[in-house]
Order: structure tokens, then C-alpha cells, then sequence
């Protein structure tokens, strides 16, 4: 279990970056920490591996807090944290690397081996790493962190520089971690394909968490339609009738509480004025974009 209780964390000329941040999750889950660049979130995982010192609060690992050294190392052979492509040793080889993760974090479950072959590295995980692309380096810090087999796993843009396939296949793996009763903490600009695996999406502004959204609890639907330049009757029609407005356009009529009829009305006036009409919840780019693009 990973518990941020009331931390906040302040730097010079920035006041505040973490503000009385709380948080509690469970093995077996995966949250996904999203904000624009700059906002904290990279903080936020420093101050769970105590590489940043909250100013007030703590971070409670297992029931372990970071009160001395004994209990600051249990509580890292519980973390794991993705690894920088700076953090690399060019002439180490990717299965050195591996062999390194599994021996600090005394994994003896997976071997370097069944790990690259799992991320179809094989072919070149002999190979002195200053001969890998950023993909392949990207690919190998994540194996890293499967070399660890560690309880907790904060991963930080995992899927940087990744082709589209690449990206498909590290989400499977992530959703079996989950399965397997890992808990992770997974900071993403990807946020349609965060949307298809995550179990928790927490959206921070001003050092705080500003919307919590539990993915596997019924979301609110809506009547989405997109308008370029709104007249004054189509920006009159959607005031009335308590839409949600983005930067980009889109328009998102709440659908709660209204009848067949009523929605169909609805349809049948905003058809002529958009070519795209949907009905659905709204999706976590779209709550990024009404949150941070404003």
C-alpha cells in the first residue's frame, strides 16, 4: 500500500508545487497522474522515493515511513522507479543492466532473458547500449523496472519515443502487472491510450489534486458535438442547457436526467451545425483540455 499523506512541497520562486497533496492506493492498481509539464508531477514521484523532502506530511510505504536509514532502505527494495535514459551505462550491455536491477532488488522470479524476450528485445540485449536507438534505450529502462519485480512501480512517461506498437505492447504488459497485484503510478501525456488500462486518473493544478476520476465507475454520458465558430443562438442553446464548453470547440450537453424525447430534440437541433455528433462520457484528453488549455 502507498499512502502521501497531507505532503506539501515548496522550491524557491515557486511557492508551492505540492499543496497538502493526499493519497491512498492499493496493490493491484494502476493510477495515472496527469497535468502539464512543470505542474508536479515529476515531484510528486520524488517525494515517494524521498530523493525530494516534503516541507510538512509523509509517505507511507507498507506501514514504513522514511524516519531512518533501516527503514528508508525497506522501504526502497519496495519502489521501483523508471529509470532516465541519462542513468545509462553506454558500455554496459542491456542484459548487464537487467542482471544489475534483478540482483539490487533480489529478483530470482524473471530472468534478464524471459524479460527481453517479453519486450522483443533479444536480438540486441547483448549489445553495448551506445548502439541502441532512443526507442530501444526507452524499451530497456522499462525492463529495468520488470527486472526489479518490485511491489511498486512509479513509471514517468514510460512510453516516450515509442512507436505505436511498441506502445501496444508495454500497455499489455502494464495491465498484467496489475493483474499479477502490482501497484503502479503511471505519469503519461498519452492520455487515450492511458484511458484504455488505467483504473484511477488524478489531474493535478496548483499542487493539488483537482479532479479524481474512477474509471471503472459509471461516468456521466453526454451529447458531444464540435462548433468552430458558435453563433450567438448555438452559444445560447448550449448555456441553457448547462453544456460543458472546451477550447477546441467541443460542446458536451449533460445527458443525466433527461428523457428519450428531450434527446432526441437535442439531436435533432445540433445535427445540421456539426459533421461530428456523438454521445458518450468525457474522455481524459477532453478533461485535460477543459482543465489546462483554457
Amino acid at each position: 500500500m502507498l499512502e502521501i499523506n497531507h505532503v506539501t512541497v515548496s522550491f524557491p520562486q515557486k511557492g508551492h508545487v505540492l499543496d497538502d497533496l493526499s493519497l491512498k492506493i492499493n496493490p493491484g492498481a494502476i493510477v495515472g497522474i496527469i497535468a502539464p509539464n512543470g505542474t508536479g508531477k515529476s515531484t510528486l514521484l520524488h517525494a515517494i522515493l524521498n530523493t525530494v523532502h516534503p516541507d510538512s506530511g509523509d509517505v507511507v510505504v507498507d506501514n514504513l515511513r522514511y524516519t531512518n536509514q533501516k527503514t528508508t532502505q525497506q522501504i526502497h527494495t519496495r519502489l521501483c522507479a523508471f529509470p532516465e535514459q541519462s542513468d545509462l551505462f553506454a558500455e554496459l550491455s542491456g542484459t548487464t543492466h537487467l542482471q544489475l536491477y534483478a540482483k539490487l532488488w533480489h529478483n530470482q522470479r524473471t530472468t534478464p532473458a524471459s524479460i527481453s524476450a517479453q519486450l522483443h528485445m533479444t536480438d540486441y540485449i547483448d549489445q553495448p547500449v551506445r548502439t541502441y536507438s532512443l526507442g530501444m534505450k526507452q524499451r530497456l529502462c522499462f525492463a529495468m523496472v520488470l527486472a526489479s519485480d518490485a511491489p511498486i512501480m512509479l513509471l514517468d512517461e514510460v512510453m516516450n519515443g515509442l512507436d505505436p506498437i511498441n506502445v501496444a505492447l508495454i500497455s499489455a504488459i502494464i495491465e498484467q502487472l496489475r493483474t499479477d497485484g502490482k501497484l503502479i503510478v503511471i505519469v503519461s501525456h498519452l492520455l487515450t491510450n492511458l484511458q484504455e488500462y488505467t483504473d484511477r486518473a488524478l489531474f493535478m493544478k496548483g499542487g493539488k489534486f483537482v479532479l479524481d476520476v474512477d474509471m471503472h465507475a459509471e461516468q456521466p454520458q453526454y451529447l458531444k458535438y464540435t462548433l468552430a465558430n458558435p453563433t450567438t443562438t448555438q452559444q445560447q442553446f448550449a448555456q441553457t442547457r448547462h453544456a460543458l464548453v472546451f477550447p477546441n470547440g467541443l460542446v458536451a450537453l449533460p445527458l443525466t436526467d433527461q428523457t428519450d424525447d428531450q434527446i432526441a430534440e437535442w439531436l435533432a437541433t445540433v445535427r445540421p451545425w456539426s459533421a461530428t455528433v456523438m454521445v458518450g462520457p468525457i474522455t481524459l484528453a477532453e478533461h485535460f483540455s477543459r482543465l489546462y488549455e483554457s
